[in-house]
């Protein structure tokens, strides 16, 4: 047989441990992974969005200052724009070129396109006031074309002023974002390095949380453990999570009532023992005494023989009541479900007991309120129902009675039994439907009772998904109240 503990060491990469760790990593992994793209993205588009913006003001401030000076009309009048127009292009790591309104180049720090034309559709537009920018990803370049606009001061006179300032030029300057990816690459791998240094972090730190996780579960395991070798007297005390905690409550609650069907088991087994061997320890001492007397009589030998069957009856009783528990605690048990009157059936089931109480001199009364029709077993219904009226008779007193009524509403029909005979004391009510379970135990050997007769009647009951309770007064009587519902519910309906 394989050891459990093996067992356990051969599955450790299917076990809760490594599995919350393994979860936890992927999850940090991912966290991690999607964290870095977000992050390297926002750092490139950020330092991107600042170098348009710085861009846009150096612009700016250099189309004040050509239209200030005129630098559109006359660039080799202005030596300091022209350098101040190359230490742009430098600065930016990109090319500057001006144009007058004409859009013919007469400025270009490449030294490419001076006196020709740049036709484009920014071009135009910026002729026209307006700043356009453009990106191309593939080779990390921006393109700003702006309008060069006449300024207030080169206007002259108050009308001119008042109207519509007029573009001059264009400044077109072609510029490297490059240093923004780098930045954004360089984002990336001190993130790559702190995340695998919190990566072992948490790797340390998740499977010391796991080993606390399962540290109550491996609690539980050991309990089982325990109860699968017979060890039940020891409860389950875990503390911690609240759904551990619950556990540990609805296992020591398991164990509990294990305990409890042990011992029943025990006693089960302890009197049906008592019980067979009973009538076999008469039989056996009769059958001896009649040995021993090789010359008894006739009338000694027939009331030997009397005895002796009356003890064997004993035993079959004994024996066909067990094997009708037995099939009983069966819960799939085949059940003879039809539409039965319960009226008729209980007539026939008191026709059928009239003769012992006659020679119990007990009356048997039937009284019933309405028709009732229900969906029983009627072979086991009839069953139940005789046993708890034929103990009516049996512990009942001379010129004693047993009435029984029958009564129902829309959901269910009620039979209630009630007789005048010695009662049950209160402290033993609720022990009355226990097995071989017998108030007074002489008693109950003179009247042949086996103590299985309520427990067959309560296992019937609730085959038919009823109830069944007790009411009495030591000395005065019992009333036993039976519900069952008309309708007949399947167990796996």
């Amino acid at each position: 047989m394989k050891d459990p503990n093996e067992a356990r060491k051969t599955g450790f990469f299917k076990s809760m441990r490594f599995r919350a760790v393994l979860l936890v990593l992927l999850a940090g992994c991912l966290s991690a992974a999607l964290g870095f793209l977000a992050g390297s993205i926002y750092v490139r588009e950020k330092s991107i969005k600042l170098m348009n913006a710085s861009v846009k003001n150096e612009v700016t401030r250099l189309s004040e200052k050509i239209s200030r000076n005129v630098y559109t009309s006359a660039p080799s009048q202005s030596p300091d724009i022209t350098r101040e127009l190359d230490f742009t292009a430098s600065y930016y790591d990109g090319r500057v070129a001006v144009t007058d309104s004409n859009l013919i180049v007469i400025y270009d720090s490449y030294s490419l396109e001076y006196d020709k034309y740049i036709i484009s559709t920014e071009a135009i537009l910026a002729l026209r006031g307006v700043t356009s920018l453009t990106r191309d990803s593939a080779k990390k370049m921006y393109e700003m074309v702006f309008p060069v606009v006449e300024t207030a001061a080169s206007s002259g006179t108050d009308e001119v002023k008042n109207q519509p300032q007029q573009v001059l030029g264009i400044i077109i300057i072609n510029y490297s974002v490059s240093d923004c990816y780098e930045l954004a690459k360089g984002y990336v791998t001190l993130s790559v390095l702190l995340g695998v240094i919190g990566l072992i972090l948490l790797i340390i730190l998740g499977n010391f949380g796991a080993e606390r996780l399962v540290r109550p579960l491996n609690q539980v395991s050991r309990a089982l453990d325990n109860v699968s070798q017979g060890i039940l007297e020891e409860k389950v005390e875990i503390g911690g999570y609240s759904e551990i905690a619950r556990i540990s409550d609805s296992i020591n609650d398991m164990l509990g009532r294990i305990a409890e069907l042990e011992n029943s088991r025990q006693e089960f087994v302890s009197n049906v023992s008592h019980e067979l061997k009973t009538p076999v320890t008469s039989i056996k001492i009769l059958s001896d005494s009649l040995l021993a007397q090789p010359d008894a009589p006739v009338e000694l030998y027939r009331e030997f023989m009397q005895d002796i069957n009356s003890e064997i009856d004993r035993e079959s009783t004994i024996i066909n009541d067990l094997l009708a528990m037995s099939r009983l605690d069966r819960k799939n048990g085949d059940m003879h479900i039809a539409l039965v009157n319960i009226n008729e059936m209980i007539e026939m089931l008191l026709k059928r007991l009239s003769p012992l109480a006659a020679a119990a001199n007990v009356e048997l009364i039937f009284e019933s309120y309405r028709e009732v029709e229900a969906e029983v077993d009627e072979v086991k219904l009839n069953l139940s129902l005789s046993n708890i009226i034929e103990n009516a008779v049996k512990y009942n007193k001379e010129k004693g009675s047993v009435k029984v009524f029958l009564n129902s509403d829309h959901n269910s029909f009620i039979v209630r039994v009630t007789d005048t005979g010695i009662g049950i004391p209160q402290s033993e009510l609720d022990n009355v439907f226990d097995r071989f379970y017998r108030v007074d135990k002489m008693r109950s050997r003179e009247t042949g009772g086996t103590g299985l007769g309520l427990a067959i009647s309560k296992s019937i009951i609730l085959m038919h998904h009823g109830t069944v309770r007790v009411e009495s007064v030591e000395g005065e009587g019992s009333s036993f109240t039976v519900k069952i519902p008309l309708n007949y519910i399947p167990e796996n309906a």
